[in-house]
């Protein structure tokens, strides 16, 4: 039975999805063989489906394989490949970041209107959280 996922186990899904090579096939099933042998963690395409950062990573990789999304390639010598490789690996994790960003602070934006409108005060948003002690 697959487990709820913890936002490590979260991070280490898109990090394998950043990893990704883009000459190889992506498909549901195969991010799932590939966390389970990277990570030992067993679990299902449902799972994964239900979180939005896992989902929305799946499809901007998942565009980038299938050429659907276009990805700049610089020529390098054989003996700088593996840079290459390396900093293609950043450039789709930078574009991924940008564009979670970018949907944070959409969400953001809502919850301060919504906030607004209900007569909420920003020193009420900013309170600290609990300590475990108060509990």
């Amino acid at each position: 039975m697959a487990k709820h996922l913890t936002d490590i186990d979260i991070s280490n899904v898109v990090d394998v999805l950043d990893d990704w090579p883009s000459d190889a096939k992506l498909s549901w099933e195969r991010l799932v063989e590939a966390i389970e042998h990277e990570y030992g963690v067993k679990t299902t395409r449902q799972t994964l489906q239900k979180q939005a950062r896992i989902k929305n990573a799946f499809h901007e990789v998942k565009g980038i394989v299938s050429g659907a999304l276009p990805i700049t390639k610089a020529k390098l010598p054989p003996s700088l490949k593996i840079a290459g490789e390396r900093l293609d690996k950043y450039q789709k994790k930078i574009e991924r970041l940008e564009l979670e960003n970018q949907q944070l602070l959409e969400q953001f934006h809502v919850w301060l209107y919504n906030a607004h409108r209900f007569g909420v005060t920003i020193e009420q948003l900013s309170e600290a959280l609990p300590s475990k002690d108060n509990q």
